[in-house]
C-alpha cells in the first residue's frame, strides 16, 4: 500500500534526524566477534570507546535533534547497551531511540533502513534524515563539516536528497584497501553536482589516478523517504545503494553530491585487518 505525504507542517522547525544503521550481521569480522554486534566493538584507540557510542557522542555534541537506532541481529545487546546509559544518568541520550528491524535487516540494508517508515507520523515534512552506518568510525571534523554544509544550503538539503564525496588519489587508498570500494559517477548542470550512478570497484583492477569516494553518509528530506518507502514496497532491491541508482535512472530523481575535504577520514571497520590498520594508524 501506498504511503501519502502527510499535509505540510511548516510550522514546526526542521530538524535534523540521524538515522543509525546496527541491523546488520558483520559477516567478514564475526570469526573473531561472534557473539557482540559490530557497533558495540571496543576501540583501543578510542579510548576502549565503541564504535557505536563515538558516533552518537559527536552527533550529540553537533546538536543533533534526534538520534533513531535501527537494530536487527543481536540487537538486544545494542538496545540493553543505549537502555544501561539511560539509566546512568546521561540526560542527553533522551534523544536517541531504539527501532527493532525485526525480520526485515535479513532482506538487506534498503529494509533495514525502511524498517522506522512504521514511525512515519511523529516525524515532519520539514526534517532532514542523515543515515549513518552503525560500524564505520568517522573523524569528527567529517561530521562538523557535514553539518555545516546542511546550515549553509539548508533549502537545497531540504529539496534533494544528497549524497557526499571526496577526491582520492588511486595510490594512497591502495595502501589501506582490503575490499572492493563505493565510487560516484557525477554531472554538473548550474554550477552544482549531481549523480549519475554509484559503482562498486575492485580498485586494483582500476587505472584512474583520482576516484571520487563515497562517504558513507546520506541526507534524505522527508519526501524522499516517502519516495523510496513506497518505491521499496513495489520493486525487488535490496540496498539503498541500488535503490538510489533505480531512482535516479528510472525515475530521474535529482541526487545532489558534495565534495568534503579528503583530510576528513572515516574508517570502515570490515574485517580483523581493517581493525589492526586502524588500530595502527598514526593521529586520528
Amino acid at each position: 500500500m501506498e504511503i501519502q505525504l502527510l499535509p505540510p507542517k511548516n510550522k514546526y522547525p526542521a530538524r535534523r534526524i540521524a538515522i543509525i544503521l546496527c541491523a546488520g550481521k558483520g559477516t567478514r569480522i564475526k570469526n573473531i566477534f561472534p557473539s557482540i554486534p559490530k557497533p558495540l566493538i571496543k576501540i583501543q584507540r578510542l579510548e576502549e570507546d565503541l564504535i557505536l557510542n563515538q558516533l552518537i557522542s559527536n552527533l550529540l555534541d553537533l546538536k543533533i535533534d534526534q538520534i533513531e537506532i535501527i537494530i536487527g541481529h543481536l540487537g538486544s545487546q545494542i538496545e540493553d547497551y543505549i537502555r544501561s546509559i539511560k539509566r546512568n544518568g546521561k540526560k542527553e541520550y533522551k534523544k536517541v531511540s531504539i527501532i527493532d528491524s525485526g525480520q526485515e535487516y535479513k532482506k538487506g540494508s534498503l529494509f533495514s533502513f525502511l524498517s522506522f517508515s512504521k514511525n512515519l507520523a511523529k516525524y515532519f515534512s520539514r526534517d532532514l534524515f542523515l543515515v549513518f552506518p552503525g560500524d564505520t568510525i568517522f573523524s569528527k571534523e567529517l561530521l562538523k563539516n557535514i553539518f555545516n554544509l546542511i546550515s549553509e544550503k539548508g533549502a537545497l538539503f531540504r529539496k534533494n536528497p544528497s549524497i557526499f564525496y571526496y577526491n582520492i588519489k588511486r595510490d594512497d587508498l591502495m595502501s589501506d584497501l582490503q575490499n572492493p570500494i563505493s565510487i560516484l559517477e557525477t554531472f554538473s548542470e548550474n554550477n552544482e553536482s549531481f549523480l549519475k550512478k554509484i559503482i562498486q570497484v575492485d580498485m586494483r583492477s582500476q587505472n584512474r589516478d583520482i576516484i571520487k569516494q563515497v562517504v558513507p553518509i546520506l541526507s534524505f528530506p522527508y519526501k524522499f523517504v516517502i519516495k523510496m518507502v513506497n518505491e521499496g514496497n513495489n520493486m525487488n532491491i535490496t540496498s539503498i545503494r541500488d535503490m538510489i541508482n533505480f531512482l535516479i535512472e528510472s525515475k530521474n530523481q535529482r541526487f545532489m553530491v558534495h565534495e568534503l575535504s579528503s583530510k576528513d577520514r572515516f574508517y570502515d571497520i570490515d574485517s580483523e585487518k581493517d581493525l589492526i590498520n586502524f588500530e595502527k594508524k598514526d593521529g586520528q
